[in-house]
């Protein structure tokens, strides 16, 4: 029972020499764990199985099916070991690990992707430190080690949440970071885990999902970026992209011209979902925090915080897999599910007012499952504020934010000068308030102006 399984996929760590003892023969994926091991006596002194994938890939050829064959193997085998190490090519490693994460369910033993940079065979190369620490990860309960109940990544030095990980080195034997999570472990003359920042073992029964839907894309955005080319492709009548990644600027921004954010809403209405991710390496997606993103919101675009690109696009992979209400899988994409973000976005739509009056009253039920006690951030928006036709002077807006049985509130104005303007409103420490009570707000919007608008959201960031 205390052994490890060792999973092959292909990649730099399982190629070997075709000619035996010629080191200028070219590299060829070895065919059993023999070949990999037979250089290095030491890697005979683990307790470990070895299986490889039916066809040894370069990791460019990864997809999903390919991860459904991992996710079988580790199901089959699930009782029978401790731990798991999958060797696999870098290059897309952080997609593997993420999908993985999402796929294997109640995890309670390590699953150990690693690799390396230069070929286990090469003088310097970094695969059998690489090999020998994932290894020993994967022993951790046999070992008296703290148990990793992750799909994680080990590279060089450190242990790193697989739904987290990216390569930004292709060449450093640093090759991966987490840049929105903290390492989970490090690896010098002991390894040292950092307890607080792993997940804890879960309670339910081991399953695996299986279902992933293929047919999402990565579009990021670029100065002068035409949105026509992206119309074009979903204009055609035989596409079948159900969901798209977004990457954007800074904290979710994108352009604010109507015919770019007209087509977002065009797509976005043909129930395809897209989902908004940062181009930087560190940060979030705040959406509706600044006007360069509140105008997404409108579009149907929702916010992927702080996630990885490939944990985004995986588990957008992963939900359209398993639900089939375009709804539900909007939910749950701005939700955290396994650790792959540090907040969880909930965004609640109030319907379009159209009546012009000088007061309006309204109330939000925020969901349960938001906890604001671990509110980080909330914003109150009211898009495309309407005075009427004949409206030709400024016009000032009261909101009052209360609680339902009037024991908090809080009042904001704005001096407004035309129609079609927006009010965004920062209410966190409000709310961060009115967390110790309830769940539910009355919103009291005044004007000395008879008016109405087309939207009124509230966006709020939860931890997790």
């Amino acid at each position: 029972m205390n052994k490890i399984l060792i999973i092959n996929t292909g990649g730099t760590i399982g190629m070997v020499h075709k000619e035996k003892g010629n080191p200028l023969s070219p590299l060829i994926p070895a065919k059993n764990w023999n070949e990999i091991a037979g250089i290095y006596p030491v890697l005979e002194t683990f307790n470990t199985d070895y299986v490889q994938l039916k066809d040894l890939i370069d990791s460019s050829n990864m997809n999903s099916e390919i991860w459904i064959e991992i996710a079988e193997i580790i199901e089959k085998s699930y009782c029978d070991y401790i731990g798991f190490v999958v060797l696999h090519g870098t290059d897309t490693m952080a997609y593997s690990a993420s999908a993985l994460s999402f796929m294997l369910k109640n995890l309670e033993k390590p699953v150990i992707f690693t690799g390396s940079q230069v070929p286990m065979q090469y003088p310097r190369s970094d695969a059998l430190q690489n090999l020998i620490t994932a290894i020993q990860i994967a022993s951790a309960e046999d070992l008296g080690l703290p148990v990793v109940p992750e799909v994680c990544i080990f590279f060089r030095d450190n242990l790193y949440r697989g739904n987290r990980a990216r390569k930004l080195d292709a060449t450093n034997y640093f090759g991966f970071s987490t840049p929105n999570y903290p390492v989970l472990a490090t690896a010098g003359s002991e390894l040292m885990f950092e307890t607080k920042y792993i997940k804890n073992r879960p309670t339910g029964e081991f399953y695996v999902e299986k279902s992933l839907e293929p047919d999402v894309m990565i579009v990021q955005l670029f100065p002068g970026f035409n949105h026509s080319i992206l119309k074009s492709l979903f204009s055609q009548g035989n596409c079948s992209i159900k969901g798209i990644v977004l990457k954007t600027y800074g904290n979710g921004n994108a352009p604010t011209g109507k015919d770019f954010l007209d087509t977002l809403k065009w797509i976005s209405e043909k129930g395809v979902l897209i989902v908004n991710v940062t181009q930087c390496s560190t940060g979030m997606v705040k959406l509706g925090l600044y006007e360069a993103s509140a105008g997404l919101l409108d579009t149907g675009v929702i916010s992927g915080t702080d996630m990885t690109p490939e944990a985004a696009i995986t588990k957008l992979m992963f939900l359209l897999g398993k639900y089939k209400d375009p709804k539900k899988v909007n939910v749950l994409m701005q939700e955290e599910l396994n650790g792959e973000q540090s907040l969880s976005h909930y965004l609640i739509n109030v319907e379009s007012e159209n009546l012009l009056e000088k007061k309006h009253k309204i109330h939000i039920q925020i969901p349960e499952r938001s906890n604001l006690k671990k509110l980080k951030n909330a914003v109150f928006y009211i898009k495309n504020i309407y005075f009427g036709e004949k409206f030709d002077r400024s016009a000032v807006i009261s909101i009052t934010v209360k609680s339902t049985d009037n024991y908090l509130s809080k009042s904001f104005e704005k001096t407004v000068f035309s129609n079609g303007e927006d009010m965004i409103l920062d209410i966190y420490e409000f709310l961060k308030k009115l967390a110790k009570f309830e769940n539910n707000l009355d919103i009291v919007v005044e004007s000395d102006h008879e008016i109405s608008w087309d939207k009124i959201n509230l966006s709020i960031y939860t931890g997790v």
